[in-house]
């Protein structure tokens, strides 16, 4: 649900997958199934996996002439004893041409076997991916190739591949010394080196544990604030800056599996202990660290450090535990004393980017605020000079893609277009020269190659699957997208989605979607599923390709309904004052224009005033029991996947932004939760929740489904046990979109 995390946000919506449409129940008058030729069930589960299998890990090699990728695909078998064919391939940064890297036959005999644990596991959690990263070397001869448990090094030249770390237990986060002479990692907790000729190997920081992490982020961390990785190489490889977390304080919560096991992780609860975080910096040939100052504040986060190019200081943003005051630092890495370069304050709360771009001359720097009402780039001087605002509007940058230094030109991509797009722009340092470089309509993403004069676009819409193509600078094309595999898809089958703005009680104009039968005759009534995801960052209102969802909506479509989604205020996209509204108070804002999409809803003749329900996930499931046990109530059925049903359950990070101290704003916890209003439940509602849910606990439905009672009412429930993620799980997901698909059919 946070905003930071991978463009922006963690967005908790409905990832419809595979399902199974099931026998007809109940009132089915107005209601068909899918024709011969139609979108099947079939297609909907393979997309998940076609979308995985096809282009990730994109990366360019250090002299920025190939862009190389990694494509997968299920090796022939049964799900359950398979694994995924791995293979890498370049893109030719002048010409588009393609050539296939390294082979799945050497991706196999460099990381030993054809099952990253060995034998398969026994839940059928659908094909086993032997090769999880790679990385390439400085010298761009040689490729990183990352498995279970051990590093090879592959020979792009002679194509051999030679051992480095084998047989250790939890390797994560591999990096290559910008030298290339080390390869570090995280095992056991703590910062290892290893030797990239030898591969002899060492623990570089302290010894770490579960509590007191050396340089590998915490949960909250990687969740809600967007740290994926906590070390960093100083660009001339002498030094390693790291975090330490330490949780021995912090919360614990326990996941119990089905056989008794307990696992406990370190959980900040609101208005409890969050992580204490120190920053220290060591030599790689030196004994000591130095421990960097943070300032006296502990009770704050630090949820972005990285180096300068001068390799002499490094940049820390340190984040207040109110989340309304963020310092940027600059900290001498041979002392370890900071100043405070910029100071941003926010009266609701401040949205972290990771838009900090530091200049090679290690004397100006790129920062994004949104300090005007939406994001923008501003060039700052180490100096104090006065910054210079290089884009502004009533739009927002949305990413901040990189820079040619020598060209003096900024890549970023915004909605300056269209609030539910995103396109690709450039701008020149002085703020001159704004220039849209992408042209399709939808929803493009962009990275920079390391000389600067090309980028792969990746680009969908709401109808057309992610592809990519090679373009320079100016937008001219490269590589021909025709020729591009990932552009193959099923949207010949998906019924058409409508974007219209719908008015609001208050006079504000919202975004919205509409999925018709393809059959649609006015001269019906149609029963509606109203989705709903609406939390802080969120939008779901987007001309960009939605995969396994639109392809269920399509499904739910050609079944009879009309399938409709909004977005509410609260939601991103659209400026921080839209968000503004939710603060102290979750459900209000957001519940308010959910019931003015029903008012909208019930105008339409067509529409059977009588059949309309409601259905999310995570913050929409949260919204759905609003929609179901808050007055007036409007909705006729609804299902609650993962509902957040008291904040107080949830963790500090996120719930303490919006909500702030849950003592100081009681009536704002109170009045955020469903519970009080459970004795209002008329309508069929089911649930949904995975046991072993890191994010939501089952706590949250089993306290709903204890205020039922207690008013002599309950509610269905579909219990996954030892499920952490109800969508990786083929079997379980299929379970439960089986039963989601037979509820409404049975209840709408």
């Amino acid at each position: 649900m946070s905003k930071v995390v991978w463009k922006s946000s963690r967005q908790l919506i409905l990832a419809l997958a595979p399902l199974t449409l099931l026998a007809v129940v109940g009132n089915l008058a107005a209601q068909q199934l899918p024709l011969a030729g139609s979108l099947t069930i079939e297609r909907i589960v393979e997309e998940r996996d076609r979308i995985e299998g096809l282009h990730t890990n994109l990366s360019w090699s250090p002299s920025g002439k190939l862009l190389t990728f990694v494509r997968t695909s299920p090796r022939p078998g049964k799900a359950r004893d398979r694994s995924l064919s791995n293979e890498i391939w370049s893109m030719d940064a002048a010409t588009g041409g393609r050539k296939l890297l390294v082979s799945d036959t050497e991706v196999t005999a460099a990381l030993g076997g054809d099952h990253p644990h060995g034998a398969p596991d026994e839940e059928d959690s659908g094909p086993k991916k032997l090769l999880q990263s790679y990385a390439w070397a400085s010298d761009g001869h040689s490729l990183l190739l990352a498995g279970s448990g051990q590093f090879t090094w592959f020979d792009i030249g002679t194509h051999l591949s030679r051992p480095l770390v084998i047989d250790r237990n939890d390797l994560s986060d591999p990096q290559i010394s910008p030298d290339g002479h080390f390869v570090s990692f995280v095992q056991d907790h703590t910062v290892w080196l290893a030797d990239a000729t030898t591969g002899a190997a060492h623990a570089f920081a302290p010894a770490g544990s579960s509590d007191l992490r050396e340089g590998e982020p915490d949960w909250v961390y990687r969740h809600e604030l967007g740290l994926h990785s906590a070390y960093w190489w100083s660009l001339d490889s002498s030094s390693i800056a790291w975090i330490e977390t330490d949780n021995r304080a912090v919360n614990k919560y326990s996941l119990r599996e089905s056989d008794g096991t307990e696992h406990a992780m370190a959980y900040p609860k609101p208005g409890g202990t969050i992580p204490t975080i120190r920053l220290f910096v060591k030599a790689v040939s030196g004994r000591k660290a130095l421990e960097i100052d943070l300032g006296s504040d502990k009770n704050a986060y630090i949820p972005r450090v990285q180096w300068l190019q001068d390799g002499k200081h490094l940049a820390i943003e340190r984040l207040s535990r109110d989340q309304k005051t963020l310092d940027l630092l600059l900290a001498d890495a041979a002392t370890g004393k900071t100043r405070t370069l910029v100071t941003e304050k926010d009266a609701y709360w401040i949205n972290l980017s990771s838009d900090l771009y530091f200049f090679k001359d290690a004397r100006r720097f790129l920062w994004s605020s949104e300090r005007s009402g939406h994001r923008h780039l501003y060039l700052y001087g180490l100096s104090g000079q006065a910054p210079v605002q290089l884009t502004q509007g009533n739009w927002e940058v949305t990413s901040l893609v990189g820079a040619n230094e020598a060209a003096g030109t900024v890549f970023f991509t915004a909605t300056e277009v269209s609030t539910m797009e995103r396109q690709l722009y450039r701008v020149n340092l002085d703020g001159t020269g704004f220039t849209r470089i992408t042209k399709e309509k939808g929803t493009h993403e962009a990275i920079l190659s390391p000389s600067g004069d090309v980028l792969v676009d990746t680009w969908s819409n709401h109808s057309t699957p992610p592809s990519e193509e090679l373009i320079r600078t100016d937008g001219s094309r490269i590589s021909d997208p025709s020729a591009n595999d990932t552009a193959k898809g099923p949207p010949n089958q998906l019924s058409p989605m409508e974007f219209l703005p719908v008015k609001t009680h208050l006079g504000t104009e919202l975004n919205s979607w509409m999925v018709k039968p393809s059959d649609f005759d006015a001269t019906r009534k149609y029963p509606v599923i109203f989705y709903v995801a609406g939390g802080p960052g969120e939008q779901i209102v987007r001309d960009a390709w939605g995969g396994d969802i639109s392809m269920w909506f399509s499904l739910m479509a050609q079944s009879g309904y009309i399938v409709f989604a909004i977005d509410n205020r609260g939601t991103g996209g659209r400026g921080h004052l839209f968000e503004e509204p939710v603060h102290l108070r979750l459900s209000a804002a957001e519940m308010a224009d959910v019931r003015d999409g029903v008012l909208y809803l019930r105008t339409l003749p067509w529409v059977d005033k009588t059949r309309i329900g409601i259905c999310g996930w995570g913050y929409g499931g949260f919204l759905v029991l609003h929609g179901l046990l808050d007055r007036p109530l409007l909705f006729k059925a609804g299902f609650a996947g993962s509902p957040i049903t008291d904040w107080h359950l949830y963790d500090a990070v996120f719930s303490e932004r919006y909500l702030e101290d849950p003592e100081r704003n009681q009536d704002g916890w109170l009045n955020s939760s469903p519970l009080e209003n459970a004795k209002y439940l008329k309508a069929p509602l089911l649930l949904a929740q995975a046991t072993l849910d890191e994010t939501v606990h089952e706590e949250n439905s089993l306290r709903l489904l204890d205020e039922l009672l207690d008013k002599g009412k309950y509610a269905d429930i579909l219990l996954f046990p030892d499920r952490r993620d109800l969508f990786e799980d083929r079997k379980a997901r299929t379970i439960l979109f089986q039963r989601i698909t037979d509820f409404f059919i049975k209840n709408l």
